[in-house]
């Protein structure tokens, strides 16, 4: 799915006041002469998906290796989807942050995924640190898995996590970890909440 196929899908779940934000990556000093910094493109629905809050959605991180492939070899292209309150604005640059990292070729992009520091880079005072990928559960009319003539495209829902979440994680498997969110009615919007665990 190209960006604009995709700016028009989060367009349908965010609704008519999405705004669309470019980020750009710092310089990498080791990269060939004249390639520049990665880019990548955030859409913002103010008041998605209530008053009081916001969504943020990646339109082209799908360029990006997920290292995960369909079973006739194809590659499973990823776009990342977040909520937060209305007045935190970083969650745009925590969600540029996390397609950055998937940029590198180093994560395998699949459900219960975690991005080291995602939070941590952007926000160092931040309760939550890093990011757990896991299936959009916030917005019911967002379609999850798109097949088209350019293969398959997931959204993935980017969930700030703590450290001693990221630790329980570690140990515990992040499908655990994801479970104790569930069962303490985690309110994922809020960067500062209580750890879990």
């Amino acid at each position: 799915m190209d960006a604009k196929e995709s700016a028009r899908r989060i367009g349908l779940v965010f609704g008519e006041a999405t705004r669309v934000l470019k980020f750009r990556n710092a310089v990498d000093p080791e990269a060939a002469e004249g390639e520049g910094p990665d880019e990548v493109t955030i859409a913002v629905g103010d008041g998605c998906p209530g008053p009081g809050y916001a969504s943020y959605s990646t339109l082209d991180m799908a360029r990006f290796p997920t290292n995960v492939t369909t079973d006739d070899g194809s590659q499973i292209r990823t776009e990342l989807v977040t909520v937060g309150r209305a007045d935190y604005r970083p969650l745009a640059d925590v969600l540029a942050r996390c397609a950055f990292a998937i940029a590198t070729g180093s994560f395998h992009v699949t459900p219960n995924c975690i991005i080291p520091n995602a939070v941590r880079e952007v926000d160092p005072d931040a309760a939550m640190r890093h990011a757990l990928l896991v299936a959009p559960f916030i917005w019911p009319d967002l379609e999850i898995l798109v097949e088209d003539d350019d293969g398959v495209t997931t959204w993935l829902q980017a969930v700030p996590i703590s450290d001693s979440e990221l630790d329980f994680a570690s140990n515990s498997g992040p499908d655990a970890l994801f479970r104790r969110l569930e069962a303490a009615g985690a309110d994922v919007s809020d960067i500062n909440r209580a750890p879990v665990v």
